[in-house]
């Protein structure tokens, strides 16, 4: 195909085949500039508000960091010294030197680290931090007695896990970056700052936010002007025409985005990146969500297009290089941390499809571009979204599960745009806003560049809380009085005792947890503002507030249940067995919890199999699904934050089913003590779904998806040999839009077979392209623990649509 704007000499393919092995190729490291760089500003600015020293750190940061343009780069913008390396974000978290000692040689999310970067960290770096991150500050913002029944290994929930990374989890305005450029920001914040009231009670704050909002724009510029001038040096003496003129082009975006707006698709999409690229550099946190990817771009491309500038196969090109880079961006994370949700995750969630702004469908030119971009580098990072609405043709679906079936991996979740807009109207959005959704990070439904809604601040085991209901509020992995004394099971003379037991306990931790996400909040607030998302976040400005002190027009937190699956069937076991048919005591049931089925095989199997278990449409089973759903959003929905908004309930868990299975003793479902729960958040146990996926579907649509805002997770396996053919594929599709008429608001595959991800797991190096779907993010499935592993190989495989 003709090239309109790139010289001859390299095709589409060849480039974008080059660019991911490269990327792949990578063996990750620990990089420490940026924490010098950081720690260099930091000094330099005691005595300061923290606002201000935030930004000058990102300021400095900007101006000094390492920049690099690698071969055959179209977008160009690094994360660290070296491609897929890991900075390090002292000001947040630090690492110890058993950890440090760890990373090189741990199986998931290895990075190399050399002993002197590593004395570096542990001599020069942290020991300045230590008492100023806001890891080591968390201990002052709870009370003894919230760290004292939560200290435990075999807790509920874990009050200090975001303690150590910024919020993340959002949707910046990029759009608004393209059409308007940070020149319209900075207009706007100076204006703010000399127009001030000054008898404004808040002066004082709204001064520093603007002349915080300042410097960072002044980072801004200095970034894009550095690679405008590496990229022209670059050109001056590069002999190879082809690329000399293509490192022209990249200099001449970079001397306009992002700080003015953009005026083709190439500068579009360059400006794009570099905002999502900044605002990882900032801050610690991931899922940092690029949002509609065709939507947002698609006034550029079309524009280009018809105007003769670009060929539709040039805009290809662009768009896998920018998919190519969202690899760049790794984090480093604990042991403990990467083991339960490794992988090298960012979640940073791209959504394709949908609804346009009419309430039309908006599938386009645009959305199969990306399509063809995601089939072609088909890496774990972004995170691609499909929303779906009755008014999309099936052709777009088709497109989707052709892409899943050629690469047999997991990507590309569904999301229901019929459920979910209503859902967001009734959770405060505008329809226009609620039209213009997208899901941030794994799958939470969140309005564009107006909410900074932390969506995936703490996951809550209700497995854990059953066990704690049976056991009079005593954790029988370490015998600790953990929760409130409710009697033990054979204290219940009805089983709606046994129930108001559980709901005791998940009412009181919800609370616990309520109380020490107000108070990270609260600390994230007063040490780690987070200045570059503000100027991307409605309201912020308007308000001359930070976001982490809720700026933002809508501000909430996330807190995501886990295990309802466990939970049901276990409840329907005891209603069943003790309750209804008296075929069982409540002393056999807690004597096989205790002692994990020791010499009681035969009861285990009878408890597996003679009550009917949540997935196969048996509505006696179902309903206590529906029951402990809603028991949990019920608690959780319209708590009061500490930004001025709510607390959202949703029923997902990462990869976190495995970690929190450790936590918990055996069940009376017939779960064995230490293993995991049930995947996905709603999905059904696995092995429990015996009737197929049109029954596991009808009975997750039961559940009530809708109350769980902030986002559920429905996943499912199919083996690649039932869906050759455009009429399996079309069965599918059949099953996905029946599902979702029937409530159903999110659903997710992996379409490989099991003796694949076996052979992945025995020779990993000849599988690193495999991806799957974790949970509601997709990783390469060699990066992941093999505990997470053994899980993924263990769901239910249907071998039929």
């Amino acid at each position: 195909m003709k090239k309109l704007l790139f010289p001859e000499g390299i095709t589409r393919q060849e480039r974008t085949e080059f660019l991911n092995a490269r990327m792949r190729a990578v063996v990750p490291e620990i990089c420490v500039e940026r924490a010098r760089l950081v720690t260099e500003s930091y000094q330099s600015t005691e005595g300061e508000p923290y606002i201000l020293r935030r930004a000058k750190a990102l300021r400095h940061l900007l101006e000094h960091m390492t920049i690099f343009i690698d071969q055959e780069e179209l977008i160009v913008g690094n994360h660290a010294a070296k491609p897929r390396c890991a900075p390090v974000f002292p000001e947040f978290g630090l690492f110890d030197e058993k950890e440090l000692d760890l990373m090189p040689v741990r199986k998931v999310d290895t990075l190399q680290i050399s002993e002197e970067d590593k004395r570096f960290l542990l001599d020069d770096i942290f020991p300045y931090w230590k008492t100023r991150c806001a890891g080591e500050r968390a201990v002052h913002y709870f009370s003894p007695e919230l760290l004292r029944i939560l200290d435990s290994p075999y807790r509920v929930f874990n009050p200090l896990s975001r303690t150590r990374s910024g919020h993340g989890h959002y949707l910046p305005n990029v759009r608004r970056i393209l059409q308007e450029g940070f020149v319209s920001i900075e207009e706007k914040a100076a204006r703010y700052l000399k127009e001030l009231d000054y008898c404004d009670p808040d002066y004082a704050e709204k001064m520093q936010f603007y002349q915080a909002a300042l410097i960072c724009i002044d980072g801004v510029k200095a970034f894009q002007k550095r690679y405008a001038e590496l990229a022209r040096s670059m050109a001056a003496d590069c002999t190879d025409e082809r690329r000399k003129k293509e490192l022209s082009l990249i200099a001449a975006n970079c001397d306009r985005v992002p700080y003015q707006p953009a005026r083709t698709y190439f500068e579009a999409v360059q400006s794009f990146w570099f905002v999502i690229l900044i605002d990882y550099c900032g801050q610690n946190g991931s899922s940092i969500s690029d949002g509609r990817v065709d939507q947002i771009l698609r006034p550029y491309y079309e524009k280009d297009l018809a105007d003769g500038v670009l060929s539709r196969d040039e805009a290809g090109e662009i768009l896998e290089c920018l998919w190519v880079k969202h690899s760049d961006i790794i984090k480093a994370g604990t042991y403990s941390s990467v083991r339960n949700n490794g992988g090298f995750s960012t979640a940073n969630n791209l959504v394709l499809g949908g609804l346009d702004p009419q309430g039309n469908d908006a599938v386009c030119d645009m959305t199969y571009l990306c399509l063809e971009a995601e089939e072609a580098v088909f890496n774990s990072e972004p995170n691609t979204s499909i929303r779906l609405s009755s008014k999309n043709p099936d052709a777009y679906v088709n497109r989707v599960i052709q892409i899943l079936v050629h690469k047999e991996g997991g990507k590309m979740p569904f999301f229901n745009d019929d459920q979910i807009i209503d859902a967001l109207m009734r959770d405060g959005l505008t329809r226009e806003e609620a039209l213009d959704y997208a899901i941030v990070g794994c799958v939470e439904p969140t309005g564009y560049g107006n909410t900074m809604g932390s969506t995936n601040a703490g996951m809550f085991n209700l497995a854990k809380c059953l066990e704690l209901a049976l056991f009079n509020g005593v954790c029988q992995m370490s015998g600790m009085q953990m929760g409130p004394k409710t009697g033990y099971l054979t204290d219940f003379k009805t089983f709606e005792e046994v129930q108001e037991a559980f709901r005791t306990q998940v009412t009181y931790f919800v609370n616990l947890m309520v109380c020490s996400l107000n108070c990270t909040e609260k600390l994230i607030g007063d040490y780690c503002p987070h200045i570059f998302s503000s100027l991307l976040l409605d309201g912020c400005l308007e308000n001359g507030r930070d976001c982490t002190r809720g700026g933002a027009k809508y501000n909430h937190i996330g807190i995501n249940g886990v295990g309802t699956a466990d939970v049901a069937d276990s409840l329907n076991v005891i209603r069943h067995m003790i309750y209804e048919t008296h075929s069982v005591s409540a002393e056999e049931v807690m004597e096989a919890m205790r002692t994990d089925f020791k010499d009681k095989e035969i009861l285990r199997q009878r408890f597996l199999n003679q009550v009917p278990k949540y997935g196969n449409d048996v509505d006696a089973a179902d309903h206590m699904a529906v029951w402990v759903a809603k028991l949990y959003c019920d608690c959780v929905r319209d708590k009061a934050t500490v930004r001025g908004g709510t607390f959202r309930p949703g029923l997902f868990c990462l990869s976190s089913n495995t970690p929190l299975g450790r936590q918990v003793c055996a069940l009376p479902s017939g779960r064995l003590a230490g293993t995991p729960l049930g995947d996905g958040g709603i999905s059904p146990k696995h092995s429990m779904d015996t009737h197929g996926p049109t029954a596991a579907a009808r009975s997750v649509a039961k559940l009530p998806h809708t109350l769980a805002i902030n986002g559920v997770n429905f996943n499912m396996k199919f083996l690649p040999s039932i869906l050759k053919t455009p009429e399996d594929q079309q069965k599918l599709t059949d099953l996905i839009r029946t599902y979702f008429s029937l409530g159903g608001m999110h659903i997710q595959f992996n379409i490989l077979t099991r003796e694949k991800l076996i052979a992945a797991q025995k020779h990993p190096d000849k599988y690193r392209s495999l991806v799957v779907r974790v949970a509601g993010y997709s990783a390469f499935f060699v990066e992941l623990d093999k505990d997470i592993q053994d899980e993924i190989i263990s769901r239910t495989e249907h071998g039929a649509a």
